[in-house]
This record gives C-alpha cells, structure tokens and sequence, in this order.
C-alpha cells in the first residue's frame, strides 16, 4: 500500500520563492515606476512656450490735420520708434513689425514692415497717415517671431486736431 503524502508546509521550505499574487504585484510596481520615470524625464525636457511680452511705441498717438477742408486729414513725416520684449522683459531681437490701418505707408507709398535690431526697436521714418473725416481711427501694430507667436494687442491711436 502506497503511503499518502502530507500537505507540505511552506515553513519549512527554504528554496520557496515569491509566486502568484505577490508577484504579479512586484511586477506591476516596478513597471508603474519605469513608466513614471520616463514620461517625468520627458516632461522635464519641454520648455516653456515663449511668447512676445510687450510693444512700446513712441509717440503713443498721432495728430492729423485737414489743412485745406477737404475733408481728407493727412500728416507727414512721422517718425516712429516701436519696442518689443519677450516674456522675461528681454528686448526681442529679429522680430517683424508691421503697422496697418489709418492708410499709413511710407514715404514712397508701400507697406510699413520692419525688423527689430539687437535692443529690440526698430524705427520708421518719413511715414504717411490720412483718413477721411475727423474722426478716431486706429494704427495696428503686429509684431511676429518664429517660436514667438503673433502679438496684434498694440493700437495706435490717430486723432483728427
């Protein structure tokens, strides 16, 4: 006759080693960690977006006149001075500036488009604004750069005097 065997009991057993749940369990921790760390060692790669700060324009408005009552205000001659900064406050090297509106164009009649230099300003001279009837219109100033984005917030006003 055969003897039956005894249950084993795990007490005893030394060359035992970690199965079933607890295993599963060690294996799900240690992959949950490997994924943290890799999505945290990208994330910690992306900067933040940079974008255009402030515009400043000297002079802050402009005045048009209807020297002969025709109804058409004009002035010319303008010089204007344009300022960009990033963010941080840093002035914006390379960034284009376009002025629209109030029909300004320069001296020989084309687009007012500049690029700021290395302190960040570019400078227009010899513009030329006019509008119909005295009333308040506005100059929009766009200033773009690459990675930088498009900035249209700034408005410069013109004032029929």
């Amino acid at each position: 006759m055969r003897r039956k065997k005894e249950p084993r009991s795990l007490k005893g057993d030394c060359s035992g080693g970690i199965e079933g749940l607890p295993l599963q369990l060690l294996i799900m921790v240690v992959v949950a960690g490997l994924g943290l760390t890799i999505i945290m060692g990208w994330m910690n790669s992306i900067s933040a977006p940079r974008s255009i700060g402030e515009v400043f324009v000297s002079p802050s408005e402009i005045t048009v006149h209807d020297d002969d009552g025709d109804g058409l205000y004009t002035r010319e001659g303008i010089m204007l001075t344009v300022t960009v900064t990033d963010q941080s406050g840093e002035r914006l090297e390379g960034a284009t500036v376009m002025l629209e509106g109030a029909n300004v164009q320069t001296g020989t009649g084309g687009i007012v488009r500049g690029t700021t230099d290395s302190h960040g300003q570019v400078l227009f001279t010899g513009l030329k604004v006019e509008q119909f009837g005295a009333r308040l219109t506005t100059i929009t100033v766009t200033v773009a750069k690459g990675d930088y984005g498009v900035d249209s917030s700034y408005e410069i006003p013109v004032i029929p005097g």
